[in-house]
C-alpha cells in the first residue's frame, strides 16, 4: 500500500507518494504553482489532485507515476476532488457560482451537476457504496458535517456544536466517519458512528491534529499533525492507539491520501 501527500520540502507544494510505512518518499509532480489535495482511483490506477498552475485551481488527474496529466475542471476555483467508489465520477468543491459548493462529473470531466445549495459546502466525501456524501459545511468557526444522499436529497446534519467540525472520511466498511475539530480547545481527531451518534476522541495531544483519512482495510488512520513544530505526516490505529511519525522533513508534509 502506498500514501500521497502534499508538500513543500522542494520550495513550493507538490504532490508526494510514499510506502505505507513512510519509506520511499518520491515526488510525483514537480511544478511552482501549488499542487495539493490528492486522492486515489480506486483502482489505483489514476490520481487526482488540484493545482493552481494555469492560474487558478482545477482538478486534475494523472497515472500513479505522475504521467499523463490531463485537466478536468475549467470556471476555476475547483478543488478536493474524491473518487467515486466504482470511478465513474469525481465529486469536487466549487467556487464557480460564487460561494463554496460541492458538484460531480463525470472521471472524464464532463457533465459537472451542482448538489448543495449555500452554506459554504466543502470537503465532501462518498460512502464506500457510492449512495451517500458526507461533507462540512458553515461558515468561519462554526463548521458542521452533513450528510446527503448523493444526488443532492435528504440533508442530514450530524454534528452540532459551536466549534469547527471538518474533513470527514468514511470508514472503508460504511460504519464510521472520522473528523477533527476543535471542540476540546484544539484540533484533533474524532471518529463517530455513520449516523452522528457516539463522537469519540482518538488524539489528545496540544498540537493541531486535522486531515484524517483511513487505511483501506480500515484498521489504522493517517492524519497531518504540527506536534513536531511543523505539520507532518503520522499514523495510529483506528482507536487512536500507537501514533506513530511517517514523515521527517523540515518542510510541511500535509494533506494524506491512502491507495485504496
Amino acid at each position: 500500500m502506498r500514501i500521497t501527500f502534499t508538500s513543500n520540502r522542494d520550495g513550493n507544494p507538490n504532490i508526494y507518494v510514499m510506502d505505507a510505512d513512510g519509506g520511499n518518499p518520491r515526488p510525483l509532480t514537480s511544478h511552482p504553482g501549488v499542487d495539493q489535495s490528492s486522492d486515489w482511483s480506486p483502482g489505483g490506477e489514476g490520481i487526482a489532485f488540484m493545482s493552481d498552475r494555469d492560474g487558478d485551481f482545477e482538478v486534475y488527474v494523472m497515472g500513479v507515476n505522475g504521467k499523463g496529466l490531463r485537466q478536468r475542471t475549467t470556471n476555476g476555483p475547483n478543488g478536493y476532488p474524491r473518487w467515486s467508489p466504482d470511478g465513474s465520477q469525481i465529486l469536487f468543491t466549487s467556487g464557480r457560482d460564487g460561494n463554496l459548493e460541492l458538484y460531480i462529473m463525470r472521471a472524464d470531466g464532463t457533465n459537472p451537476t451542482r448538489v448543495t445549495y449555500g452554506g459554504e459546502n466543502m470537503l465532501g466525501a462518498w460512502s464506500p457504496d457510492g449512495s451517500r456524501i458526507v461533507f462540512a459545511s458553515g461558515y468561519g468557526a462554526n463548521r458542521e458535517i452533513y450528510v446527503m444522499q448523493a444526488d443532492g436529497a435528504n440533508v442530514t446534519r450530524l454534528t452540532n456544536n459551536t466549534a469547527y467540525d471538518g474533513g470527514p472520511a468514511w470508514s472503508p466498511d460504511g460504519s464510521r466517519i472520522a473528523f477533527y475539530s476543535d471542540r476540546d480547545g484544539n484540533y484533533e481527531i474524532y471518529v463517530m458512528n455513520a449516523d452522528g451518534t457516539n463522537p469519540t476522541r482518538l488524539t489528545n495531544h496540544p498540537a493541531q491534529d486535522r486531515q484524517p483519512a483511513w487505511s483501506p482495510d480500515g484498521l489504522r488512520i493517517v492524519f497531518t499533525t504540527d506536534r513536531d513544530g511543523n505539520d507532518q505526516i503520522y499514523v495510529m490505529n483506528q482507536n487512536g492507539t500507537d501514533p506513530t511519525r511517517l514523515t521527517n522533513d523540515t518542510a510541511s508534509d500535509y494533506l494524506p491520501a491512502w491507495r485504496r
